[in-house]
């Protein structure tokens, strides 16, 4: 996986609350999302996502930093002065996601999709 959780910011407290993560590879953010999801007493977590953040298409470079936000805002981005750049992402909740130790996220990477339609 070309992306690393680095960390967690404001747990719980949904208007500064966000996810850092590293990108460790160049890679396709379109091939990553994240599921809310609570975690059991044995150390998994459950495979019923209370909802999912599915990155839109962005090319990203190794030693780019990525920011989501539980809360909504506008995604933007800037460039820093080693040339990396960092993103920050808004994710649109109106609640927290880690309001206790047994709420969370998954990152997971994709690697292809079947679209159905209701025709």
């Amino acid at each position: 996986m070309e992306l690393k959780i680095s960390g967690i910011g404001d747990r719980g407290f949904l208007k500064d609350e966000r996810i850092g993560f590293n990108v460790i590879k160049d890679c396709e953010l379109k091939f990553y999302q994240l599921f809310r999801t609570n975690f059991g007493s044995s150390g998994g977590f459950y495979n019923r996502a209370k909802s999912a953040y599915w990155f839109a298409p962005k090319k990203v470079k190794a030693g780019d930093k990525i920011v989501v936000y539980s809360k909504s805002g506008t995604d933007n981005s800037k460039v820093n002065q080693d040339g990396t750049t960092t993103y920050w992402f808004y994710w649109g909740l109106s609640e927290p996601i880690f309001t206790d130790e047994k709420k969370g996220i998954v990152l997971v990477e994709i690697n292809d999709w079947e679209l159905s339609r209701n025709k």
